[in-house]
């Protein structure tokens, strides 16, 4: 038998022979980067998973949601970023908690509908209850505020406290008489509950409510004047449930104008 010749035949013997067999003899070298290119997909799936529970677990706490409502509710924080005032997502610090105190230092991106800003928060955690020690705001492309400064607060010296309210305008019974200070003169002034939120950052001082009492002798109208914001709605509420005995001019009961006082001291 004739052995054929590789010539004969256009090198088709030649062609075969070169030719790797399978696929993984033409495609071996790309195994290992699409090897690591899975690997870090799955790392990187972990790593955010990781971010995730942690912010999540950050986001939900005590001491997190407080500082969040304080700043929401806050009349210095609300004027400079408008309202209602928002928290983002990539929030940095941490919260540390373990038999009985702790300790949390957040920073927290925020936005509202003027301009968006940064809440700085320190706190501590001691006799059951989250006391905050810092709370900074940082608008963007502003200056940055305490919210436990003491002018922010609303709180003001004693001598700065205007507490003869200027009477109402007159009504169809007739102009209200100015009666100054009525502390004294309530017949019941039930105490203001002490906020929890205030409580948080320590929040004392003297709350003054302008009231309008009625010919009966029962609070038509109550609205804080002075005092730390986050007490004044307490105050309001105190104000409104007060009594006092129907005030006579010429023999006839009249409307009265003045303010209460409330003390809020933190034991």
């Amino acid at each position: 038998m004739m052995n054929p010749n590789p010539a004969q035949f256009g090198g088709t013997f030649q062609q075969a022979a070169q030719q790797p067999k399978g696929c993984w003899g033409r495609n071996w070298k790309w195994l290992v980067p699409t090897g690591c290119l899975v690997l870090l997909i799955g790392v990187g799936a972990v790593v955010a998973l990781i971010v995730f529970g942690v912010m999540s677990a950050v986001k939900s706490s005590e001491v997190y949601q407080g500082a969040l409502r304080i700043v929401q509710s806050h009349p210095a924080a609300v004027e400079r970023l408008g309202e209602p005032i928002k928290d983002g997502w990539f929030v940095t610090g941490n919260v540390n908690f373990q038999n009985e105190s702790g300790n949390a230092n957040l920073d927290i991106p925020l936005s509202g509908p003027k301009k968006s800003g940064r809440l700085v928060v320190q706190a501590r955690y001691e006799g059951g209850e989250w006391l905050y020690e810092k709370l900074d705001l940082t608008p963007e492309g502003d200056k940055t505020i305490s919210l436990l400064d003491r002018k922010l607060r609303g709180l003001a010296d004693e001598d700065e406290l205007d507490v003869e309210a200027p009477p109402p305008p007159a009504s169809t019974s007739g102009q209200a008489v100015s009666g100054g200070v009525l502390d004294g003169k309530a017949v019941s002034k039930p105490q203001p509950t002490y906020p929890q939120i205030g409580k948080a950052v320590r929040a004392q001082g003297t709350v003054t409510v302008q009231v309008l009492v009625d010919e009966e002798g029962n609070v038509a109208s109550a609205k804080a004047v002075s005092g730390h914001p986050l007490l004044q709605q307490a105050a309001v509420q105190a104000a409104r449930q007060a009594k006092f005995a129907p005030t006579l001019l010429g023999g006839k009961p009249v409307k009265v104008s003045g303010v209460l006082t409330y003390n809020f001291v933190m034991e």
